[in-house]
């Protein structure tokens, strides 16, 4: 076989794999999905389902061309919770001609057949071996060995706090999800541009790429962004002290600075509130970007500024919020209580940590500075993300661990293999460093070495393979893999005199009688509704229309609340027992009603809807 044939067929096996990695990976995570009778692509997953058609309300806004920056139930007020993908989202619904549940459902499976590729590609380039790209699904059946410390695939801590694996994050398909996948595919570009680019013009877009991508983290999700932020300051700070001149001085600076957080990081909390803290946790890290910055001869600030840039959008209108004393982020960031990660955190990351920790091992053998760094870096932005509650920050630590769980499982999978491969299937793509004695290189020593790296490399498999049965038990949940649809004819109804509503440009709230999901209302119509998510962002005049919520779930319609909340219209259900229609009939003029079922004697039920007078 000649060179360019061998060429050719390495390429051929190289794409096929990827592929296949890409296709295993949607098998798993989507399998239990896909074999469902009611599953389709405009199903909604009924998986802590209430946040997610909160999100889903800023998506169908943006599908009917509204796109101001306002609270998205009654589409007043400001919205400071990062929208970016959300709105994209509903543009591609509007320019393309799909619903917004179906553009939510295709943008979450690109995204992760997106990043699985990336990952694949990574390891292929990394390890120049066409079968590596068949690894990459394996990041996403990791576990948190919660099936032994609950028996469930996940673990309850306090208030909402969970841990569970990187699938059980990326499951909801929202906007944490889509930006963690952007964040891992970004550092897996940084890992090859740093690795395997030789180029330097090609090197700095690939690191421009990442860095615009980081940036615009900011507007996708919060803690998407700043757990990016984190896990790659502190391996970058960790590969700057361990290849420095003075690596001693370095460390001893970092070290302090990271005592000193837990020291001071409370009182700037008091002080300066808690956002400002997560910033502080970043502290530590500073000396090493000093260094690097002056290391590259200030290219790297360039990088940052480009990132930067990128985050500004949201950064600004975050900082005009705190600095105005909105009443929505003083809620915000004074609501996350309870939310610590105990004991069990520690035994749900062993399926991860103690690859690292043998990576680190490999590291400190091989005498290789970014196996090395990278365990160390990623530990410490783990650790520390993980303890937030206890230096100072309080914003929910679990969900630090989480996101932090993500995206370490996908960019140390490349780093862990290169190890392993330089134990078992070593290419001597360098000469022998003056670092190496030669007793490491007699075939006794090897021979001893491989044993042990043997050793080490089963209980790594063992860890992560039990780790996964959260996966198996998790694939088998109904409940948590059940659809819910919104294509029946009662939430056709509904939406179409939502519709009716909106169509008047009154400006008007809906409220629903209680037997109306409001999440359906703004789902199916788009009109705005008196209802709001409080963690997620407030309308203008939030304390009248929380009023009429809460009055609503105690089965009340007060007409002088609902005017002082902005409330014009009433969708009413004819088989609720609740008869607001009979119980308000004074106060309501019948505008508009649409049949949804009719049984074989032509006994009715519809949706009603009524103008307050």
């Amino acid at each position: 076989m000649n060179m360019s044939a061998t060429k050719r067929h390495n390429r051929v096996l190289i794409s096929a794999s990827i592929l296949i990695a890409v296709i295993v990976h949607v098998a798993l995570q989507w399998g239990a999905l896909f074999a469902r009778s009611d599953f389709s692509f405009s199903s909604f997953r009924a998986y802590f389902a209430g946040d997610q058609l909160s999100y889903m309300s800023m998506v169908v806004n943006a599908s009917q061309g509204e796109l101001a920056n306002v609270e998205p139930f009654t589409q007043t007020g400001t919205n400071s919770y990062p929208h970016l993908y959300y709105y994209f989202l509903g543009t591609v619904s509007r320019i393309v001609g799909i619903s917004p549940l179906q553009a939510w459902a295709v943008g979450g499976l690109i995204s992760q057949m997106i990043l699985v590729a990336v990952l694949a590609t990574a390891l292929v380039l990394l390890s120049r071996r066409w079968w590596a790209a068949l690894l990459a699904p394996i990041p996403f059946i990791l576990g948190t060995f919660s099936v032994f410390l609950s028996d469930s695939w996940f673990t309850a801590m306090d208030s909402h706090a969970v841990l569970w694996g990187p699938f059980g994050v990326l499951f909801t398909l929202n906007g944490e999800s889509v930006g963690l996948c952007m964040g891992a595919a970004a550092m897996l570009l940084i890992l090859i541009a740093f690795l395997r680019v030789r180029r330097p013009w090609a090197r700095i877009l690939l690191v421009c790429i990442a860095s615009l991508t980081v940036g615009l983290l900011a507007n996708v999700q919060t803690y998407a962004f700043l757990t990016v932020v984190y896990l790659l300051s502190y391996v970058v700070a960790a590969y700057v002290i361990v290849t420095a001149r003075r690596p001693r001085l370095l460390a001893g600076i970092s070290l302090v600075l990271v005592a000193g957080l837990f020291v001071v990081g409370p009182l700037i909390a008091a002080e300066a509130g808690p956002l400002v803290t997560l910033v502080m946790g970043l502290i530590p890290t500073v000396p090493g970007w000093i260094a690097l910055i002056t290391r590259s001869r200030g290219l790297v600030a360039g990088f940052i500024l480009l990132a930067g840039l990128a985050a500004i959008p949201q950064l600004l209108g975050t900082a005009q919020g705190i600095l105005g004393d909105d009443p929505f982020l003083t809620y915000r960031v004074a609501s996350s209580k309870n939310l610590g990660v105990d004991w069990r955190g520690i035994v749900g990351s062993l399926g991860l940590s103690i690859p690292l920790l043998a990576t680190l091992a490999a590291g400190l053998h091989r005498k290789n500075m970014l196996w090395i760094a990278y365990p160390v870096g990623a530990l410490a932005a783990w650790i520390l993300g993980a303890t937030n509650d206890v230096w100072g920050a309080n914003q929910e630590p679990y969900r630090f661990w989480l996101d932090l769980f993500v995206l370490i499982s996908i960019s140390a999978l490349p780093i862990f293999v290169l190890a392993a491969l330089s134990y078992f299937h070593p290419r001597p793509e360098r000469p022998i460093s003056e670092s190496e004695s030669e007793s490491d290189l007699a075939p006794g020593a090897r021979s001893k070495t491989t044993l042990v790296a043997t050793w080490v490399l089963a209980l790594c498999v063992s860890a992560a393979a039990v780790s996964a049965v959260d996966f198996a038990r998790f694939t088998i949940d109904t409940t948590y893999h059940s659809l819910w649809s919104y294509d029946t004819p009662r939430d056709n109804a509904v939406g179409q005199l939502g519709k009716e509503a909106v169509a008047e440009q009154t400006g008007g709230l809906i409220v629903v009688d209680p037997c109306v999901d409001v999440l359906a209302m703004k789902i199916t119509s788009g009109a705005p509704v008196a209802d709001y998510n409080v963690g997620m962002a407030w309308p203008a005049d939030h304390e009248a229309v929380h009023t009429v919520m809460v009055e609503r779930g105690e089965n009340i319609l007060s007409i002088e609340h609902a005017h002082a909340a902005g409330v014009e219209w009433v969708i009413s259900d004819t088989a609720c027992a609740v008869d607001w229609a009979a119980t308000y009939a004074d106060d309501l003029k019948a505008v508009s009603s649409v049949v949804y079922y009719e049984n074989e004697v032509g006994e009715q039920e519809k949706i009603q809807m009524w103008k307050i007078q």
